[in-house]
């Protein structure tokens, strides 16, 4: 009875269903991350853009599998009570931030849909702090950017005003050049 009720549980269910979708995510990951942008027949980024999902995909099935073999073995108790009602809403909004998220990247680029995603899991984290909300708003999205794009080469869908101030930023003379060049 315990092995038919473990696998009835929302936790058990939800393990199977994040399996299941990690695995189809990895077996179509050429239709779903878009190929990187080439110019004169080379790569402009380092790093091929579907690295990092394919690692993230491939340690979450690991781990859901993993998960699920402890529980089928009874390595691992199963929750007596499943999820509340109010921790089922939490979870429901981080999916809707979440989702969210992934629709304001193009539009909006990189670093303002990410300011307003960890705005609005702070606030749902329970933070009240103006201070701390926008220190993690501002300063998490801009070292993220400045890691990703100029650590590790990769290119972040950015607004052209935000990409020329942060050229501007951290290379002023190359800027200065660049439109100099071009107002001739």
């Amino acid at each position: 009875m315990a092995r038919n009720s473990a696998l009835r549980s929302p936790e058990t269910l939800t393990l199977i269903t994040l399996l299941v979708v990690s695995v189809l995510s990895l077996i179509f990951m050429p239709y779903l991350v878009a190929a990187p942008k080439v110019l004169f027949g080379r790569a402009l980024s380092a790093i091929a853009p579907s690295l990092f999902p394919g690692i993230v995909l491939a340690l979450m099935a690991v781990m859901c599998a993993g998960a699920l073999l402890l529980i089928r073995a009874g390595t691992v108790a199963e929750p007596s009570v499943g999820m509340i009602r109010a921790e089922w809403m939490r979870a429901l909004t981080l999916f809707g931030i979440m989702t969210l998220y992934a629709l304001t990247m193009v539009p909006f680029g990189f670093l303002i849909s990410t300011a307003i995603a960890t705005t609005l899991i702070s606030l749902q984290m329970g933070a009240r702090s103006v201070f701390q909300i926008g220190a993690v708003a501002l300063i998490g999205p801009v070292a993220l950017y400045l890691c990703a794009t100029k650590l590790l080469a990769v290119s972040l869908p950015e607004l052209n005003t935000i990409e020329m101030a942060y050229a501007y930023f951290l290379s002023p003379e190359q800027v200065t050049e660049a439109a100099t060049v071009v107002s001739e």
